[in-house]
């Protein structure tokens, strides 16, 4: 077996698995959402040390390039100067921007699943992310209201979205405020694993709003398939289906899992995972 981190021995482990399954998803999130502070309130101490002079906007600026890179930074900012919302709005939390694009989707009848390492964490490890996957069953017609509904609060490109939807690639919509990115996943009906996923998700209780997620199941096997489709180099992909393995246990439905990693040519990669992850007892 095993041991999610190196310096954790099964012992240690064993206790922390069983604290991460007595918390609720609810729980879950606002874990997440303080190590996003903490970690936010880290970056913005190094960086007033390194640049003394900086004014708010140069040390704004000089945050989302450490989260997102340059190119995404560029996209928020316009003209030197932060975007700021029309609205009056207090500063929202990351699961509470999460709930306000799951709202829109909604109201527009677009069906959707959160996926991605915010499912992993609803599932096993909690660990620090800077951002939401969503899987969207979205229309080139939807697109027009979509982004009008979210253009006030986010940077968001409707040519971007018609052209992830035509090619079935990845979009990104960054909120303004909390510069929290969302990666819109638009699939077809031809893409068998996320439809078939989406006959199974599951509605989640995250305090700020009830959000449709992926079966635990179904996260693993998308991120085995993501873990393969990379080149079976990611790290972070590997142990977050070691996490949800591990934490979830007996809980699994295991025929289904293989059944499906079967289908999917998958079934290497799961044997190796469950051999990792050991015989950990729900």
């Amino acid at each position: 077996m095993r041991t999610l981190a190196e310096d954790t021995s099964p012992e240690m482990e064993a206790v922390q698995i069983a604290l991460w399954r007595k918390k609720t998803p609810a729980q879950k999130f606002n874990n997440l959402v303080s190590l996003r502070r903490m970690s936010k309130q880290l970056m913005l101490g190094n960086i007033r040390r390194l640049y003394p002079e900086a004014n708010g906007a140069e040390i704004s600026r000089q945050l989302l390039v450490r989260c997102f890179g340059q190119e995404i930074a560029n996209r928020i900012f316009s003209n030197g100067e932060l975007l700021v919302s029309r609205k009056e709005a207090a500063m929202l939390n990351e699961m509470q921007v999460l709930a306000m694009v799951v709202e829109h989707l909604e109201a527009l009848k677009i069906p959707y699943y959160v996926g991605g390492s915010v499912a992993s964490i609803n599932y096993g490890e909690p660990r620090l992310t800077n951002d939401a996957d969503l899987v969207i069953r979205i229309f080139l017609w939807h697109i027009p209201q979509f982004v009008k509904a979210l253009e006030e609060d986010f940077v968001i490109s409707a040519e971007a979205l018609q052209e992830a939807v035509k090619h079935r690639h990845a979009c990104n919509i960054i909120h303004i405020e909390s510069a929290f990115k969302i990666d819109l996943f638009p699939i077809s009906d031809d893409d068998e694993m996320e439809i078939n996923a989406f006959g199974r998700r599951q509605l989640v209780d995250l305090e700020q709003a009830q959000v449709w997620m992926a079966s635990a199941e179904d996260v693993v096997l998308a991120k085995l398939h993501w873990f393969r489709k990379g080149g079976k180099v990611s790290e972070k992909q590997w142990r977050d289906v070691l996490g949800v393995l591990k934490v979830q246990g007996e809980n699994l439905d295991f025929a289904y899992l293989e059944q499906q990693a079967q289908r999917f040519r998958l079934a290497d990669l799961l044997a190796r995972a469950r051999e990792e992850a050991g015989s950990i007892a729900a």
